[in-house]
């Protein structure tokens, strides 16, 4: 049975068994020109392994995202790959971080997009980062922001790229706000990012202060971003004030799969 719309919520939808029992609640959306099925959340009394099952088939080719573990080891199970595991943070932009200051030389220049930031970004973003490599695909994405505002345009007073004292771009923070795929209304924090040369010398962090004073100025009420298992950066966005928000495990559902028995996954 196809996903239906939610009779109370018309923005959220139910997955539902081929006998009319909604089994999960979910929200669709597009993003750059992927389906998403968001925040699937079981219902009471459904069965992870029919959840998953059901997903498999009437959720072919969407990225599935939910916080609900047990769902996400029954499709593991049934021999698909967990693709990310993250915890989306908030920032409600109380009691705001005092503005870092920059050695000499350095600045915070006007945001957009260029070669060096683009060879620096892959460096940053090498084999071992929890998020994967910096691919053409990213960058051709960041390029849309800024050249025709697809698939969001940045918001550009919390976004900023870190300048060195030869006028070179070196990191930058980019923002978006509000964004559609979150229910609360924020700014999102999209990407930040110091090349190799320039870490370890607190830029990261004046890049975050600076995103947050932005979208306060803005006009919006907090600040997003998730974060992968594992990355050391967490330390960083805990110290700036954001805290957990909601654990978000995504999966690729493939497009084309024939009905599968998946195993019913134990409790990790």
């Amino acid at each position: 049975m196809p996903v239906r719309p939610h009779p109370e919520d018309p923005a959220d939808s139910l997955l539902v068994a081929d006998d009319g029992t909604a089994l999960a609640r979910l929200r669709l959306r597009d993003d750059a020109g992927t389906r998403v099925a968001a925040d699937l959340r079981p219902l009471p009394g459904a069965a992870p392994a029919h959840v998953a099952e059901q997903a498999r088939r009437d959720l072919a080719g969407c990225r599935l995202e939910t916080p609900d573990d047990a769902v996400v080891g029954a499709l593991v199970a049934g021999g698909l790959t967990r693709r990310r595991a993250a915890t989306d943070l908030r920032h409600n932009l109380a009691g705001l971080p005092a503005p870092v200051a920059l050695p000499s030389g350095w600045s915070l220049g006007s945001p957009g997009w260029d070669d060096e930031l683009a060879e620096g970004l892959a460096a940053a973003y090498g084999p071992g980062h929890p998020d994967g490599p910096w691919t053409a695909g990213d960058t051709a994405e960041v390029r849309g922001m800024f050249d025709t505002g697809e698939p969001v345009p940045p918001l550009l007073p919390a976004s900023a790229r870190l300048v060195d004292p030869d006028g070179r771009s070196a990191g930058h923070v980019l923002c978006a706000g509000p964004v559609p795929w979150t229910e609360d209304v924020c700014a999102w924090v999209l990407n930040l990012a110091v090349a190799p040369p320039a870490q370890g010398r607190g830029f990261g962090r004046a890049l975050l202060v600076h995103a947050l004073h932005g979208a306060r100025a803005a006009g919006l009420p907090a600040v997003g971003l998730s974060v992968a298992d594992g990355n050391p950066a967490r330390r960083m966005y805990d110290a700036a004030g954001f805290r957990p928000y909601a654990r978000v495990l995504s999966v690729l559902l493939p497009a084309a799969d024939p009905p599968v028995a998946v195993p019913v996954a134990g409790r990790r």
